[in-house]
Protein backbone atom coordinates (compact mmCIF):
# COMPACT_ATOMS: atom_id res chain seq x y z
CA UNK A 1 0.00 0.00 0.00
CA UNK A 2 1.27 3.43 -0.87
CA UNK A 3 0.17 6.90 0.21
CA UNK A 4 -1.52 9.16 -2.28
CA UNK A 5 -0.27 12.66 -1.70
CA UNK A 6 -3.27 14.14 -3.45
CA UNK A 7 -5.79 12.34 -1.21
CA UNK A 8 -7.51 14.98 0.95
CA UNK A 9 -8.11 14.02 4.55
CA UNK A 10 -11.39 15.86 5.11
CA UNK A 11 -14.94 15.39 3.92
CA UNK A 12 -16.19 17.31 0.97
CA UNK A 13 -13.61 15.83 -1.35
CA UNK A 14 -13.89 12.91 -3.70
CA UNK A 15 -12.84 10.65 -0.82
CA UNK A 16 -16.36 10.83 0.61
CA UNK A 17 -17.48 8.41 -2.10
CA UNK A 18 -17.09 4.97 -0.60
CA UNK A 19 -19.32 2.75 -2.72
CA UNK A 20 -17.61 -0.52 -1.90
CA UNK A 21 -17.87 0.06 1.83
CA UNK A 22 -21.58 0.69 1.33
CA UNK A 23 -21.89 -2.44 -0.80
CA UNK A 24 -20.08 -4.49 1.85
CA UNK A 25 -22.43 -3.14 4.49
CA UNK A 26 -25.43 -4.17 2.37
CA UNK A 27 -24.04 -7.67 1.92
CA UNK A 28 -23.39 -7.90 5.65
CA UNK A 29 -27.00 -6.89 6.32
CA UNK A 30 -28.35 -9.61 4.05
CA UNK A 31 -25.89 -12.08 5.58
CA UNK A 32 -27.16 -11.45 9.11
CA UNK A 33 -30.76 -11.45 7.89
CA UNK A 34 -30.25 -14.86 6.29
CA UNK A 35 -28.86 -16.26 9.53
CA UNK A 36 -32.04 -15.17 11.30
CA UNK A 37 -34.15 -16.62 8.50
CA UNK A 38 -32.43 -19.97 8.96
CA UNK A 39 -32.92 -19.86 12.72
CA UNK A 40 -36.61 -18.96 12.46
CA UNK A 41 -37.22 -21.56 9.75
CA UNK A 42 -35.49 -24.31 11.73
CA UNK A 43 -37.49 -23.52 14.87
CA UNK A 44 -40.79 -23.40 12.99
CA UNK A 45 -40.39 -26.47 10.80
CA UNK A 46 -39.68 -24.43 7.71
CA UNK A 47 -36.50 -26.30 6.75
CA UNK A 48 -37.52 -29.97 6.59
CA UNK A 49 -34.78 -30.82 4.10
CA UNK A 50 -32.06 -29.19 6.18
CA UNK A 51 -30.91 -27.13 3.19
CA UNK A 52 -30.75 -23.83 5.06
CA UNK A 53 -28.86 -25.46 7.90
CA UNK A 54 -26.34 -26.89 5.44
CA UNK A 55 -25.83 -23.46 3.89
CA UNK A 56 -25.27 -22.00 7.34
CA UNK A 57 -22.60 -24.58 8.10
CA UNK A 58 -20.89 -23.82 4.80
CA UNK A 59 -20.53 -20.12 5.60
CA UNK A 60 -20.92 -18.17 8.89
CA UNK A 61 -23.64 -15.76 7.76
CA UNK A 62 -23.93 -14.34 11.28
CA UNK A 63 -20.36 -13.10 10.76
CA UNK A 64 -22.00 -10.12 9.09
CA UNK A 65 -22.25 -8.65 12.59
CA UNK A 66 -18.46 -8.60 12.81
CA UNK A 67 -18.28 -6.84 9.44
CA UNK A 68 -20.75 -4.27 10.76
CA UNK A 69 -18.62 -3.62 13.81
CA UNK A 70 -15.51 -3.00 11.73
CA UNK A 71 -17.44 -0.75 9.33
CA UNK A 72 -18.91 1.10 12.30
CA UNK A 73 -15.45 1.95 13.61
CA UNK A 74 -14.46 3.08 10.13
CA UNK A 75 -17.53 5.24 9.54
CA UNK A 76 -17.46 6.91 12.95
CA UNK A 77 -13.92 8.18 12.44
CA UNK A 78 -14.52 9.07 8.79
CA UNK A 79 -17.78 10.92 9.43
CA UNK A 80 -16.42 12.83 12.44
CA UNK A 81 -13.57 14.49 10.56
CA UNK A 82 -14.96 18.01 11.05
CA UNK A 83 -15.77 17.40 14.73
CA UNK A 84 -12.29 16.59 16.00
CA UNK A 85 -10.67 19.29 18.15
CA UNK A 86 -13.89 21.30 18.40
CA UNK A 87 -15.68 22.28 21.60
CA UNK A 88 -19.08 21.21 20.26
CA UNK A 89 -17.77 17.97 18.74
CA UNK A 90 -18.66 15.54 21.55
CA UNK A 91 -22.21 16.85 22.01
CA UNK A 92 -22.86 16.96 18.27
CA UNK A 93 -21.52 13.47 17.73
CA UNK A 94 -23.38 11.82 20.59
CA UNK A 95 -26.59 13.66 19.77
CA UNK A 96 -26.51 12.40 16.20
CA UNK A 97 -25.86 8.83 17.26
CA UNK A 98 -28.65 8.84 19.83
CA UNK A 99 -31.09 10.29 17.29
CA UNK A 100 -29.95 7.67 14.80
CA UNK A 101 -30.43 4.63 17.02
CA UNK A 102 -32.61 5.24 20.07
CA UNK A 103 -36.06 6.01 18.57
CA UNK A 104 -36.10 3.00 16.25
CA UNK A 105 -34.69 0.65 18.86
CA UNK A 106 -37.16 1.77 21.51
CA UNK A 107 -40.04 1.27 19.07
CA UNK A 108 -38.95 -2.26 18.22
CA UNK A 109 -38.22 -3.15 21.84
CA UNK A 110 -41.63 -1.90 22.93
CA UNK A 111 -43.37 -3.88 20.18
CA UNK A 112 -41.48 -6.99 21.20
CA UNK A 113 -42.35 -6.63 24.88
CA UNK A 114 -45.99 -6.02 23.97
CA UNK A 115 -45.92 -9.21 21.92
CA UNK A 116 -44.65 -11.12 24.94
CA UNK A 117 -47.36 -9.64 27.14
CA UNK A 118 -50.08 -10.53 24.63
CA UNK A 119 -48.76 -14.00 23.88
CA UNK A 120 -47.38 -15.45 27.09
CA UNK A 121 -46.60 -18.74 25.32
CA UNK A 122 -43.76 -16.90 23.57
CA UNK A 123 -41.94 -16.54 26.90
CA UNK A 124 -39.72 -19.51 27.65
CA UNK A 125 -39.35 -19.25 31.40
CA UNK A 126 -38.73 -16.08 33.36
CA UNK A 127 -37.16 -13.36 31.19
CA UNK A 128 -36.49 -11.10 34.14
CA UNK A 129 -37.93 -8.24 36.16
CA UNK A 130 -39.09 -4.83 34.92
CA UNK A 131 -35.63 -3.55 35.83
CA UNK A 132 -34.19 -6.06 33.37
CA UNK A 133 -36.47 -4.76 30.61
CA UNK A 134 -35.61 -1.13 31.41
CA UNK A 135 -31.89 -1.92 31.26
CA UNK A 136 -32.38 -2.98 27.66
CA UNK A 137 -33.80 0.43 26.76
CA UNK A 138 -30.64 2.08 28.07
CA UNK A 139 -28.18 -0.39 26.47
CA UNK A 140 -26.97 -1.76 29.79
CA UNK A 141 -25.95 -5.44 29.55
CA UNK A 142 -27.86 -7.49 32.13
CA UNK A 143 -27.83 -11.25 32.59
CA UNK A 144 -31.09 -13.11 32.10
CA UNK A 145 -32.09 -15.90 34.49
CA UNK A 146 -30.97 -18.43 31.88
CA UNK A 147 -27.43 -16.99 31.93
CA UNK A 148 -27.49 -15.14 28.59
CA UNK A 149 -26.42 -11.51 28.61
CA UNK A 150 -29.07 -10.15 26.27
CA UNK A 151 -31.76 -7.49 26.45
CA UNK A 152 -35.44 -8.40 26.28
CA UNK A 153 -35.23 -7.85 22.54
CA UNK A 154 -32.43 -10.28 21.75
CA UNK A 155 -31.01 -8.58 18.66
CA UNK A 156 -30.19 -5.55 20.80
CA UNK A 157 -27.04 -7.17 22.15
CA UNK A 158 -25.11 -5.68 19.25
CA UNK A 159 -26.29 -2.19 20.13
CA UNK A 160 -25.01 -2.70 23.67
CA UNK A 161 -21.56 -2.83 22.10
CA UNK A 162 -22.26 -0.01 19.65
CA UNK A 163 -23.46 2.45 22.27
CA UNK A 164 -20.59 1.65 24.60
CA UNK A 165 -18.17 2.30 21.74
CA UNK A 166 -19.87 5.63 21.04
CA UNK A 167 -19.66 6.66 24.70
CA UNK A 168 -15.96 5.80 24.86
CA UNK A 169 -15.30 7.62 21.59
CA UNK A 170 -17.22 10.80 22.52
CA UNK A 171 -14.72 12.55 24.86
CA UNK A 172 -11.79 11.73 22.58
CA UNK A 173 -13.33 13.90 19.85
CA UNK A 174 -11.83 16.86 21.70
CA UNK A 175 -8.45 15.62 20.46
CA UNK A 176 -7.08 15.40 16.95
CA UNK A 177 -8.22 12.47 14.82
CA UNK A 178 -4.90 10.66 15.18
CA UNK A 179 -4.81 11.04 18.97
CA UNK A 180 -8.48 10.16 19.30
CA UNK A 181 -8.04 6.89 17.43
CA UNK A 182 -4.94 5.96 19.44
CA UNK A 183 -6.70 6.87 22.69
CA UNK A 184 -9.82 4.80 22.01
CA UNK A 185 -7.82 1.85 20.71
CA UNK A 186 -5.55 2.00 23.76
CA UNK A 187 -8.43 2.25 26.23
CA UNK A 188 -10.52 -0.54 24.70
CA UNK A 189 -7.42 -2.68 24.27
CA UNK A 190 -6.60 -2.23 27.97
CA UNK A 191 -10.18 -3.10 28.93
CA UNK A 192 -10.03 -6.33 26.92
CA UNK A 193 -6.59 -7.20 28.27
CA UNK A 194 -7.66 -6.77 31.89
CA UNK A 195 -10.96 -8.53 31.32
CA UNK A 196 -9.43 -11.52 29.59
CA UNK A 197 -6.52 -11.78 32.05
CA UNK A 198 -8.21 -11.22 35.39
CA UNK A 199 -11.92 -11.31 34.55
CA UNK A 200 -14.68 -9.03 35.76
CA UNK A 201 -17.45 -9.93 38.19
CA UNK A 202 -19.48 -6.95 37.01
CA UNK A 203 -21.78 -8.06 34.16
CA UNK A 204 -21.49 -4.92 31.99
CA UNK A 205 -17.69 -4.86 32.27
CA UNK A 206 -17.55 -8.59 31.58
CA UNK A 207 -19.70 -8.04 28.49
CA UNK A 208 -17.79 -5.01 27.17
CA UNK A 209 -14.37 -6.61 27.72
CA UNK A 210 -15.15 -9.28 25.14
CA UNK A 211 -12.49 -9.17 22.37
CA UNK A 212 -15.25 -8.56 19.81
CA UNK A 213 -15.14 -4.89 20.77
CA UNK A 214 -11.67 -4.68 19.20
CA UNK A 215 -13.39 -4.95 15.81
CA UNK A 216 -14.43 -1.31 16.23
CA UNK A 217 -10.77 -0.49 16.82
CA UNK A 218 -9.80 -2.25 13.61
CA UNK A 219 -12.26 -0.11 11.66
CA UNK A 220 -10.92 3.05 13.31
CA UNK A 221 -7.37 2.21 12.29
CA UNK A 222 -8.49 1.58 8.69
CA UNK A 223 -10.23 4.98 8.70
CA UNK A 224 -7.03 6.60 9.96
CA UNK A 225 -5.07 4.99 7.13
CA UNK A 226 -7.72 6.19 4.68
CA UNK A 227 -7.50 9.74 6.02
CA UNK A 228 -3.72 9.69 5.60
CA UNK A 229 -4.16 8.80 1.93
CA UNK A 230 -3.01 5.18 2.21
CA UNK A 231 -4.27 3.16 -0.75
CA UNK A 232 -3.57 -0.39 -1.85
CA UNK A 233 -2.93 -1.60 -5.40
CA UNK A 234 -6.10 -2.55 -7.23
CA UNK A 235 -4.87 -6.10 -7.86
CA UNK A 236 -4.52 -6.66 -4.12
CA UNK A 237 -8.17 -5.95 -3.32
CA UNK A 238 -9.71 -9.08 -4.96
CA UNK A 239 -6.92 -11.17 -3.47
CA UNK A 240 -7.83 -9.97 0.02
CA UNK A 241 -11.50 -10.64 -0.63
CA UNK A 242 -10.75 -14.23 -1.63
CA UNK A 243 -8.52 -14.71 1.42
CA UNK A 244 -11.17 -13.30 3.77
CA UNK A 245 -14.04 -15.35 2.33
CA UNK A 246 -11.92 -18.50 2.44
CA UNK A 247 -11.05 -17.83 6.07
CA UNK A 248 -14.73 -17.32 6.93
CA UNK A 249 -15.60 -20.61 5.24
CA UNK A 250 -12.88 -22.48 7.13
CA UNK A 251 -14.00 -20.93 10.42
CA UNK A 252 -17.74 -21.45 9.78
CA UNK A 253 -18.16 -24.09 12.49
CA UNK A 254 -15.92 -22.47 15.10
CA UNK A 255 -17.51 -21.57 18.43
CA UNK A 256 -18.91 -18.06 18.69
CA UNK A 257 -16.66 -17.60 21.72
CA UNK A 258 -13.80 -17.40 19.22
CA UNK A 259 -15.52 -15.05 16.78
CA UNK A 260 -13.24 -12.07 17.53
CA UNK A 261 -10.42 -13.71 15.63
CA UNK A 262 -12.32 -16.27 13.55
CA UNK A 263 -14.66 -13.68 12.02
CA UNK A 264 -13.13 -10.39 13.14
CA UNK A 265 -9.87 -10.77 11.24
CA UNK A 266 -11.54 -11.72 7.92
CA UNK A 267 -14.04 -8.87 8.46
CA UNK A 268 -11.17 -6.45 8.90
CA UNK A 269 -9.55 -7.69 5.70
CA UNK A 270 -12.83 -7.20 3.80
CA UNK A 271 -13.22 -3.63 5.05
CA UNK A 272 -9.62 -2.87 4.10
CA UNK A 273 -10.27 -4.17 0.60
CA UNK A 274 -13.46 -2.12 0.35
CA UNK A 275 -12.18 1.12 1.84
CA UNK A 276 -8.54 1.44 0.85
CA UNK A 277 -8.87 1.13 -2.91
CA UNK A 278 -8.08 3.87 -5.37
CA UNK A 279 -11.44 3.37 -7.09
CA UNK A 280 -13.21 5.07 -4.16
CA UNK A 281 -12.46 8.44 -5.70
CA UNK A 282 -14.76 7.71 -8.65
CA UNK A 283 -18.45 8.48 -8.87
CA UNK A 284 -20.16 5.63 -6.99
CA UNK A 285 -23.30 5.40 -9.12
CA UNK A 286 -21.52 3.92 -12.13
CA UNK A 287 -18.67 2.32 -10.23
CA UNK A 288 -20.98 0.25 -8.08
CA UNK A 289 -24.20 -1.20 -9.41
CA UNK A 290 -25.95 1.35 -11.59
CA UNK A 291 -28.82 3.66 -10.84
CA UNK A 292 -31.53 1.25 -9.70
CA UNK A 293 -29.19 -1.08 -7.82
CA UNK A 294 -27.53 1.85 -6.10
CA UNK A 295 -30.80 2.82 -4.45
CA UNK A 296 -31.16 -0.65 -2.96
CA UNK A 297 -27.62 -0.78 -1.63
CA UNK A 298 -27.79 2.72 -0.20
CA UNK A 299 -30.94 1.92 1.72
CA UNK A 300 -29.66 -1.26 3.37
CA UNK A 301 -28.01 -1.02 6.76
CA UNK A 302 -28.06 -2.64 10.17
CA UNK A 303 -31.33 -0.94 11.18
CA UNK A 304 -32.88 -2.81 8.25
CA UNK A 305 -32.61 -5.91 10.39
CA UNK A 306 -34.77 -4.25 13.00
CA UNK A 307 -37.32 -3.33 10.31
CA UNK A 308 -37.42 -6.96 9.28
CA UNK A 309 -37.79 -8.08 12.86
CA UNK A 310 -40.73 -5.73 13.30
CA UNK A 311 -42.47 -7.61 10.51
CA UNK A 312 -41.50 -10.91 12.15
CA UNK A 313 -43.04 -9.68 15.39
CA UNK A 314 -46.32 -9.12 13.59
CA UNK A 315 -45.89 -12.46 11.85
CA UNK A 316 -45.81 -14.15 15.25
CA UNK A 317 -49.56 -13.63 15.36
CA UNK A 318 -50.09 -15.09 11.88
CA UNK A 319 -49.65 -18.90 11.92
CA UNK A 320 -49.29 -19.00 8.15
CA UNK A 321 -45.95 -17.15 8.31
CA UNK A 322 -43.90 -20.10 9.51
CA UNK A 323 -41.50 -20.98 6.74
CA UNK A 324 -38.11 -19.57 5.92
CA UNK A 325 -39.32 -18.21 2.60
CA UNK A 326 -42.00 -16.13 4.29
CA UNK A 327 -39.49 -14.76 6.74
CA UNK A 328 -37.11 -13.94 3.92
CA UNK A 329 -39.88 -11.96 2.25
CA UNK A 330 -40.37 -10.17 5.55
CA UNK A 331 -36.73 -9.11 5.54
CA UNK A 332 -37.11 -7.28 2.26
CA UNK A 333 -40.61 -6.00 2.89
CA UNK A 334 -39.75 -4.92 6.41
CA UNK A 335 -36.99 -2.71 5.17
CA UNK A 336 -38.72 -1.20 2.19
CA UNK A 337 -42.05 -0.52 3.91
CA UNK A 338 -40.79 0.66 7.27
CA UNK A 339 -38.02 2.95 6.10
CA UNK A 340 -40.48 5.61 5.05
CA UNK A 341 -42.47 5.35 8.29
CA UNK A 342 -39.65 5.25 10.85
CA UNK A 343 -36.20 6.14 9.54
CA UNK A 344 -36.95 8.94 7.14
CA UNK A 345 -38.84 11.23 9.51
CA UNK A 346 -36.23 10.72 12.25
CA UNK A 347 -33.08 10.87 10.16
CA UNK A 348 -34.13 13.29 7.45
CA UNK A 349 -31.39 15.85 8.08
CA UNK A 350 -28.26 13.85 8.86
CA UNK A 351 -25.62 13.67 6.10
CA UNK A 352 -24.47 10.33 4.76
CA UNK A 353 -20.70 9.96 5.23
CA UNK A 354 -20.47 7.36 2.48
CA UNK A 355 -22.56 8.98 -0.25
CA UNK A 356 -23.34 12.55 -1.32
CA UNK A 357 -26.50 14.17 0.14
CA UNK A 358 -28.69 13.72 -2.91
CA UNK A 359 -31.78 12.15 -1.40
CA UNK A 360 -31.89 13.95 1.92
CA UNK A 361 -31.53 11.08 4.36
CA UNK A 362 -28.80 9.15 6.09
CA UNK A 363 -28.43 5.41 6.22
CA UNK A 364 -25.50 4.77 8.52
CA UNK A 365 -24.06 1.99 10.57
Amino acid sequence: MTPRSQAPAVPGSDNKFLPWVQALRALAAFSVAFSHVEFDAANNGGDPSGLLNSILKFFPWYGGVDIFFVISGFVIVHASALLFKTAHGPITFLGRRLARIVPLYWIVTTLFILMLLLDRSAIHGDIGSPVYCLAGYFFIPVMRPDGLVQPAYGLGWTLNYEMFFYLVFTPFILLSRHKAVLGVVGLLGLLVLVGQTFGFHNTPLLFWSNPIILEFCAGMVIALLFAKGIRMPEWLRPVLVVVAITALHINATISLNERAWAFGIPATILVMAAGLGRANRHEPDRALVGTSGRCVLRDVSYPSLYHAQRINIMAAFAPRLRGGGDHLCCVGAGHRTNFSTADQPVFGTAPNPLFPPRRGFWIGV
